[in-house]
């Protein structure tokens, strides 16, 4: 069968990507191609890169015949079938980032490193949320998303037998493959590769090369287990208000939920939305605070209901005074009638009147209340 090889680190100049590329190319599509890994992972963009050039190409089988781990695991999902040799072992984890804060900060100075840490935490959940699909989607129904997240944080190499079981592969081989790779080419790996635990005993035993197994494995523990102080320096931590360091697919149809996250859209992945556990407890808390409201909402309306009812029978009270008062319009201009008629009022009656003219007193003035009422007196 043709062979290509993804050996080392994937780095992040292209320079894995455009090897891989011409190597495919120089078999036409029609025919298979196996594609031999031996990587500890590196750059995230260009494993994604790379995966879309293996999918789209087709017709590939992976077969891991090293130490396999991060973003070189979930790579090989592109491909048709994915095979691991008996004697290599396998590692997922979750994205990193490297962080490098020191000296004396003011409060606004550590606001501002605080916001950038947060910004740089939602990025690397996000990343762990696609990478973990992959996982669940190639196992097929083995693996729910709590228990490749558990895998991811727990960091440790599985054994074949562990990971055919989980379904993270598809089939063991018990070829053996005698790999020349550089391995202080893989000293300095993005996503903190230079943090993985040592690699296991069982493996490095069973190589058939006991003499250049040694010195890969002496190496490798310097690399792994030991210092690392001649590691190249990491690459410095990108700012807050750089765009996304990959390009995900955002959902912006949720206006409403987008805008109580604050957020320009949700996460869409294979038409499922993907939201993290702060967004889902923020959505919870408003749902609890709207179910509050509406109880509110529902005694206010029967209060208002309610007084409304005691402002109809007043206002009939009111109307039974007299024609005049009911013809009025509202019940501001009725009261203001009736307290008109009152300020009015002097205290004499019709009854006090002198014996000359009409009978009345010039001086008395009748009250009003009673000329109110006269039309009912008979």
């Amino acid at each position: 069968m043709n062979k290509v090889k993804l050996i080392g680190e994937i780095d992040s100049w292209g320079y894995t990507r455009y090897c891989l590329e011409y190597d495919l190319s120089q078999f036409p599509s029609e025919e298979p191609v196996m594609l031999e890994v031996d990587s500890l992972g590196g750059d995230v963009m260009e494993a994604i890169s790379i995966s879309n050039m293996l999918r789209e190409r087709g017709n590939v089988t992976a077969h891991i015949v090293g130490f396999c781990a991060s973003a070189a695991t979930w790579l090989c999902y592109a491909c048709d079938k994915v095979i691991l040799n008996s004697d290599c072992a396998f590692l997922i984890h979750k994205c990193s980032s490297y962080v490098d804060a020191w000296g004396r900060m003011n409060a606004d100075e550590l606001d501002t490193l605080i916001a950038s840490l947060q910004s740089e935490k939602k990025s690397n959940e996000a990343i762990d949320l696609i990478i973990a699909q992959k996982y669940i989607n190639h196992s097929g129904g083995k693996l729910s998303l709590s228990q490749v997240l558990d895998l991811m944080k727990e960091a440790r190499w599985m054994t074949p037998e562990e990971v055919l079981e989980l379904g993270l592969v598809d089939e063991i081989s018990e070829e053996k493959v005698l790999t020349k790779t550089n391995m202080a080419s893989r000293l300095h790996v993005m996503n903190s590769m230079s943090d993985l635990p040592k690699l296991p005993e069982r493996f490095l035993a069973q190589r058939e090369n006991p003499t250049v197994m040694q010195s890969i494995k002496s190496t490798l523990t310097d690399i792994f287990g030991g210092s690392v102080a001649q590691a190249a320096p990491p690459e410095p931590v990108r700012p807050v208000d750089e765009e996304p360091i990959i390009d995900i697919k955002m959902n912006k149809t949720f206006t409403q939920i987008n805008s109580l996250l604050q957020t320009e859209g949700l996460e869409e992945n294979d038409g499922r939305i993907v939201m993290t556990a702060e967004q889902v407890d923020a959505l919870n808390n408003r749902l609890a605070e709207l179910a509050t409201m509406n109880e509110a909402n529902a005694t206010l309306t029967a209060e208002r209901d309610s007084a409304r009812s005691e402002l109809s029978a007043a206002e009939t009270v009111i109307n039974s005074i007299s024609d005049e008062i009911a013809s009025l319009e509202g019940i501001e201009a009725k009261v203001n009638a009736i307290k008109d008629t009152l300020s009015k009022v002097t205290g004499a009656t019709e009854t006090h009147a002198t014996l000359e003219g009409d009978g009345r007193a010039d001086e008395v003035c009748l009250d009003p209340v009673n000329s109110m009422v006269a039309q009912y007196r008979k």
